[in-house]
């Protein structure tokens, strides 16, 4: 048996944002009544607070990260009245000024328990000067252990693989939506399943979208889909638990099948993913012809 633990998922509508204040509180609300219903852990979608201001914002770091900062101590004051963990998205921004895409998880207590920068960026947030992370840590939580990756992230397998490698549980997958990829919720099942863990999204919904707020089970069933905003559900994972399978050698003998694949993942024959890249394009490359 493993750890039941419950996740708040909340979807929110594209055509609904009024404004970073009014933003705030609708996620507030829905987060809130997550928390109200039992759930251990809540996560809000990409930069749905800011609707149209992001891309001024970014341009302005101090009154980026003074409201980012506001923010968070907003979801601080949430965590500590319902100890529970609290992971909201957010633009941050370093001591050098650089502005990442980010995702951060607090404590029961209100504290920041670890952050993530956004790897893998899109070609509109490399034109406004975001910075790309380059790691993908986990987060052993009491309910288990939690990693996140950031929406584009998922066009690369290897962003779920190494958090399952890690030892990931759970991914949460705040995104803004997807659009472009009708194969969407066949990627994430399969992200799943490859890695032997949970995966819930949480987007801003738009009529266009591919992709949803849900819940995904590590054999890859979709546990609960959210199919209108604004709306909220608290769904039910139970983390630790074993997948069996038998292996081929022996059908005697069963295991987690997480543990199989690893026990025999042939690591010399990978040099091809792991070779440093030598032609590197750019939003510049791309849009203005600097590349043949």
């Amino acid at each position: 048996m493993g750890r039941m633990v419950k996740i708040g998922l909340i979807q929110t509508g594209y055509n609904e944002r009024a404004g970073l204040t009014k933003n705030l509180d609708v996620i507030y609300g829905l987060g809130e009544q997550c928390l109200k219903n039992g759930a251990d852990i809540i996560f809000f979608s990409e930069m749905y607070q800011y609707a149209d201001e992001d891309r001024e914002l970014v341009k302005n770091p101090v009154e980026l990260k003074k409201k980012a900062g506001e923010w968070k101590e907003r979801c601080a004051g949430l965590a500590q009245k319902y100890r529970a963990y609290v992971a909201p998205w957010d633009y941050e921004v370093d001591e050098d000024g650089n502005v990442y895409n980010s995702s951060y998880i607090l404590d029961r207590n209100g504290a920041e328990v670890g952050r993530y920068r956004k790897v893998h960026l899109t070609y509109g947030e490399q034109m406004w000067g975001i910075k790309p992370g380059c790691d993908f840590p986990v987060f052993d939580l009491d309910i288990g252990k939690v990693g996140i990756m950031i929406c584009f992230d998922n066009y690369w397998p290897e962003s779920a693989r190494i958090l399952g490698l890690r030892g990931a549980e759970l991914i949460l997958y705040p995104l803004y939506g997807d659009t472009l990829n009708p194969q969407w919720e066949m990627k994430m099942r399969v992200r799943a399943i490859d890695n032997s863990l949970y995966i819930a999204p949480c987007q801003v919904s738009n009529e266009y979208d591919t992709a949803y707020t849900g819940l995904i089970s590590p054999v890859g069933d979709v546990l609960c889909k959210l199919d209108h905003a604004p709306c909220w559900q608290v769904a039910e994972a139970e983390l630790g638990r074993r997948v069996i399978t038998s292996t081929m050698a022996r059908k005697d003998v069963r295991e987690d099948i997480s543990q199989y694949l690893n026990r025999v993942r042939n690591v010399a024959a990978y040099g091809p993913l792991t070779d440093e890249r030598q032609d590197v394009w750019t939003w510049e490359d791309i849009f203005l012809g600097k590349r043949p």
